[in-house]
């Protein structure tokens, strides 16, 4: 949005709004930073790393489960990640790839860690550890509640 223009007054107060709005401001400023600072990744990229930086060597179907995201997306994410170094994908049992971090993934993991938290901080300050706390009480909540 440009400097000059101003946000629309809408009649839009539902909870998904408030929700996607948060979600979206929090990754254009992950993008933006990682930019900054020489990363080249986005945020559907530095999930995948996040999730393999816990369990490494997941399948792809195993990733978009994780992630809850459509394994088509996953692909492409996983395929750029490939490209630019950050994983490679090797057969296990001989029959499906599973994808593995790079020691150039691992190396960047306390730097784009470090970006996360500080996003992660700006979209906390002013709430407390209480308020921090009933609101992923809160989120988890509705993620059980409205999954199939």
């Amino acid at each position: 949005m440009k400097q000059n223009e101003k946000m629309v007054e809408l009649d839009i107060d539902t909870l998904g709004h408030y929700l996607d709005r948060a979600l979206n401001v929090l990754i254009k400023r992950l993008n933006s930073v990682f930019k900054e600072r020489g990363i080249d990744l986005q945020h559907a990229q530095f999930i995948i790393l996040k999730v393999l930086y816990c369990r490494d060597g997941l399948s792809q179907r195993e990733l978009a489960f994780q992630l809850g995201k459509d394994p088509a997306a996953v692909c492409r994410a996983v395929k750029y990640l490939e490209n630019k170094g950050y994983v490679e994908q090797r057969p296990v049992n001989g029959t499906t790839n599973h994808v593995f971090l790079t020691e150039r993934a691992k190396e960047i993991r306390p730097d784009i860690d470090g970006i996360a938290d500080e996003i992660t901080s700006l979209g906390l300050n002013g709430l407390d550890d209480e308020q921090i706390k009933n609101g992923i009480i809160f989120l988890t909540h509705i993620y059980h509640s409205a999954k199939p």
